[in-house]
Formats: structure tokens, C-alpha cells, sequence
């Protein structure tokens, strides 16, 4: 019924633990990073094609060559609600123009595509995701929209550039990296923020280990200009915990299509080393954008306790690393071919069930 993949993108990087940083992987790699943009700006411009005054589609009867349509600014809405690699399908048979096979997003079973239910006043309560590339907001209890996506593609993106310089052995490194076990459940958050208390209420930053992190890619030995450029991206217009502040699905494609059209032409801009030096130590925990605030919300239901809150945690070393697998990944291997759990977790946990 419908075209079988070979892989997901967790599944290929394993598959390809070594890439070459030579120009038909690297440009590959950019190829297929604006592409699922282009994809993603697709799903957040989905044409609505009945008016969404109506209760349910099969419900509208009309004469033939009645055109329907939505009500004024409610055409244009939808949202994924779960870009991470397993969900981004490899198809070796991606034809002359990629040699190397082709990425595709895939599985909307939390998409949106309501004008309502997409926009920003959906109830964090009600969104499930997958915990690591899961945005800020949803520990804040903020409503989610659109910028939900962009967020978790920033992370997929940041793993995407580690396996293309250090292998798929350093994606895991990095989870745990800036991994930490979480005191209420035991599974270890490899969120890419922190939720800090303050004396206005709990405001979340992005996590000092995935600016170390970002900083040691920049300072990497292959790091060409391309990556530069993909790396200030990321930390700039996508891995920023104020929702409003992130660059839309429309921003990041064209960026990302103005990187490939330099790299098809400059073969120095793709590949030539310039590495950078890395910040002062002291520099980096302010190299992050604006923390975002929760909401003053009042009621039992809506508070959040010290004890609910993330503490900070001591900046990690690569010196101490233990390379073993998350907690987490446990989840968000769930499906993948070569996976094989040792019991049957799932996500996500029923309420007041452990």
C-alpha cells in the first residue's frame, strides 16, 4: 500500500557509524537537511480544504461544483508533534539524484491539521511527545503551536551534524553527555534544556552541555564553513526556548537552500577546514539565547514545586563521560529494526501507573 523503506534515520547513522566528510556525503547530508524542511514548512502551510465552522467533514453535504472553504485565517495550519530520527524514513532508492538515498518524514499519528488545533492555544497537557527532542514549553505548561516543530528539529539537526564529524558512536555520547536521571521517574532526561528556578517562577535555558557540545563541533578538525553555518543556525534560530523567537519552518528552508546553493558552487565553502577556538569556559553559559518564563498561573493544578523543577546540574567533562546507553533511548529506539528491549516499555507512561 504504500513505498517500503529500508531504514530510519537512527537505523542509517548506525548502519553508517564512519561517514566520509568528502563532498557526496557532505552534500548529501545538506541535501537531505533542507529537504526535510522543505517537507516540514509543507506540513505547517497544509491547505485546510472544508471551513473548520463545520463539525466534522463527512458531516458537509453540498451540491456538485460547490467549492468549500475555510474561514479567513484558518486555512494555513498544521503541526507534526514528533520530528526525531526514528520518525524520518531512509529509502535507498532515491534515483539520480540522490545516489545515497532519500529522507522522508513519516508518521503523523500526533500531527495536527486543524486551524485551531494547531495554533498556539493547545493545552501542553494534551500533546504527547517523545521526551528528548520534546520543546520547553511543554514543562512549562505553555500552550503548544507550530515553533513545537521547530525545536526537535533543531535537535535532530545537531545530531545529524555530530554523526556526519564524529560518527554515530558520538550521537549516544552526546545524549549521555548532557543526560541526567530525572528524580521523580529514574529515566534519564537528555532534554536539550534545563528548567532553573527563580524568584519570578521556573524559566528553562538551553543546557550548557549542548553548547559545550556545539562549541566542540565547531572546533572540530573537519569543521568546514558549511558547518559553521549550519551549527549558528541551529543554536540561533532553532534551539531558542522562547517559542516565538524561533524561525519558521518558511526561514529555515531558505536558509538552509542558500547554504546548498554555496556548497554546489564553492567546493572550499563544503569542505575546507576552519576550524575555530573554542570560548573560555566562563563565556559559554552566556552564549545562551533568552530563557523563556512560565506562565503566573493560579491553582493547585497549574503549579510548579521546587521539587517538580529540573536543579541545576555541574557542567560536565568529556574526561568523565561513561558511554552507555540512556535510559531514554529505550523509547526512542522502540521500532527501530536492531532493537531489541529487554522489557516492554512504552511511551507514553499511563497516568498514576509506573
Amino acid at each position: 500500500m504504500f513505498p517500503y523503506a529500508n531504514a530510519n534515520l537512527r537505523k542509517y547513522w548506525e548502519d553508517h557509524p564512519k561517514p566520509d566528510f568528502d563532498n557526496e556525503t557532505v552534500l548529501w547530508t545538506l541535501k537531505q537537511m533542507t529537504g526535510i524542511a522543505s517537507g516540514l514548512f509543507l506540513i505547517h502551510t497544509f491547505t485546510v480544504p472544508y471551513p473548520l465552522s463545520v463539525p466534522g467533514a463527512g458531516n458537509v453535504r453540498l451540491p456538485k461544483d460547490v467549492e468549500l472553504s475555510a474561514q479567513g485565517g484558518e486555512e494555513f495550519y498544521g503541526r507534526h508533534g514528533d520530528i526525531k530520527p526514528e520518525n524520518i524514513l531512509w529509502f535507498a532508492d532515491g534515483g539520480i539524484d540522490y545516489a545515497k538515498g532519500v529522507l522522508q518524514i513519516a508518521d503523523f499519528g500526533l500531527g495536527r491539521f486543524h486551524g485551531r488545533d494547531s495554533r498556539s492555544g493547545v493545552n501542553p497537557d494534551t500533546v504527547l511527545s517523545s521526551p528528548t527532542y520534546e520543546p520547553p514549553e511543554l514543562k512549562l505548561r505553555q500552550p503548544v503551536s507550530r515553533a513545537y516543530d521547530i525545536w526537535s528539529l533543531g535537535c535532530l539537526y545537531l545530531e545529524f551534524v555530530t554523526w556526519l564529524l564524529k560518527g554515530s558512536a558520538e550521537i549516544d555520547g552526546f545524549s549521555n553527555f548532557r543526560g541526567r536521571d530525572a528524580t521523580a521517574t529514574g529515566i534519564n532526561d537528555d532534554n536539550f534544556f534545563t528548567i532553573i528556578p527563580s524568584i519570578e517562577g521556573p524559566k528553562a535555558t538551553v543546557r550548557e552541555q549542548v553548547i559545550t557540545w556545539t562549541n566542540e563541533l565547531h572546533a572540530h578538525e573537519k569543521c568546514s564553513q558549511l558547518i559553521h553555518d549550519l551549527l549558528d543556525l541551529i543554536m540561533k534560530d532553532l534551539l531558542v526556548t522562547e517559542s516565538k523567537d524561533r524561525g519558521s519552518a518558511s526561514w529555515v528552508f531558505q536558509q538552509l537552500n542558500s547554504y546548498l546553493k554555496k556548497a554546489e558552487q564553492t567546493p572550499e565553502y563544503l569542505l575546507k577546514p576552519v576550524p575555530r577556538h573554542q570560548k573560555p569556559e566562563s563565556s559559554r553559559s552566556n552564549s545562551t539565547r533568552t530563557v523563556l518564563d512560565a506562565p503566573q498561573l493560579e491553582g493547585k493544578r497549574n503549579s510548579i514545586t521546587l521539587m517538580e523543577q529540573e536543579k541545576p546540574a555541574p557542567i560536565k567533562t568529556r574526561t568523565k563521560i561513561q558511554l552507555q546507553l540512556p535510559k531514554d533511548l529505550v523509547f526512542r529506539n522502540v521500532g527501530t529494526p536492531s532493537f531489541k528491549p529487554k522489557s516492554p516499555k512504552t511511551w507514553p507512561f499511563e497516568r498514576g501507573k509506573t
